[in-house]
């Protein structure tokens, strides 16, 4: 998945979740209502200022927009992102196997 992509889904996610309309959050963030539509459909890139106007339109902050995509694309037809950083370092019986000569 490309960044637009998933920046795109979670702008309309976020847009319908307040109960905005494209055309409030594009005057509410003095955007373009037809380039708002292709960010939410993934086909525009969107630069930093673009992307914190469409976070104002939103009421939210853009890091917020960012990490949720950044999410999405970790996610993405793989594993789920771990909970916690100590869970990277399971020690699997797999694992141990593997690198039993190493001890």
């Amino acid at each position: 998945m490309k960044f637009r992509e998933a920046l795109g889904e979670v702008v309309r996610e976020q847009r319908l979740a307040n109960g905005l309309h494209l055309r409030d959050v594009s005057d509410k963030g003095h955007l373009s209502y037809s380039f708002l539509s292709e960010v939410e459909r993934g086909l525009k890139e969107c630069s930093s200022d673009y992307l914190t106007a469409i976070a104002n339109g939103l009421g939210v902050e853009a890091y917020d927009l960012i990490i949720e995509a950044g999410y999405r694309m970790a996610s993405d037809g793989r594993e789920l992102i771990p909970d916690t950083p100590e869970s990277l370092f399971v020690r699997t019986s797999e694992w141990q196997s593997q690198y039993a000569d190493l001890k």
